[in-house]
């Protein structure tokens, strides 16, 4: 079986049929973000969210947090596109992230819970790196409505569900402020410490 390219994981990522079901802008209003914060995009792949994020944190740093470097690479690309002077890249372990504790005000995982290997120790990583009032983000995908295959995004049995990261993130300590369907295919998840 052929491996997929880096250049094909970024194209697959950034492909116009998921951009239907996920809006940055749509993410950024229902978080209690700021201009000034320091906020990461963890497993942020190309930078899909991280860009639109960083673009409006013009006081504050966006953090792209991936464990690919190639991926990494591309935010960058895209971040000098944008003239954006405030992102940081930082390549991490899948559960293991480089940074001190309640360093971030913001944390967001966006479909890439769905990929970790356990998905609630990635979680308590990143309620590890928020400060005292910091919030974290869940975007992920919703179950199938119909059995079988799912028509956009992973296998119906890689999905996390909303209620296990909701009393995930509440076990942690995080109150929920928001959880919600964010769109036809996707859930969110707005937690704060």
């Amino acid at each position: 079986m052929p491996t997929r390219t880096s250049e094909d994981r970024v194209n697959a990522l950034l492909h116009p049929k998921l951009e239907e079901t996920f809006d940055p802008q749509s993410i950024i209003a229902l978080v209690p973000i700021q201009s000034d914060q320091k906020v990461a995009d963890i497993g942020s792949g190309p930078g899909r969210l991280s860009i639109p994020i960083a673009k409006y944190l013009f006081m504050g740093t966006c953090y792209a947090i991936d464990v690919e470097e190639e991926m990494l690479k591309h935010v960058r690309e895209q971040a000098e596109k944008a003239r954006l002077g405030n992102i940081e890249t930082l390549v991490s372990k899948e559960n293991k992230i480089p940074m001190d504790d309640e360093f971030l005000d913001g944390v967001v995982f966006a479909d890439v819970l769905n990929e970790a290997s356990r998905p609630k120790t990635l979680i308590k990583e990143g309620a590890r790196l928020l400060k005292k009032y910091g919030w974290m983000a869940i975007i992920d995908w919703l179950p199938p409505k119909e059995n079988g295959k799912p028509k956009v995004g992973p296998a119906a049995s890689k999905r996390v569900s909303q209620e296990d990261m909701r009393a995930a993130t509440e076990e942690l300590g995080l109150r929920t402020l928001t959880s919600r369907q964010l769109t036809h295919h996707r859930y969110i998840i707005v937690a704060r410490k």
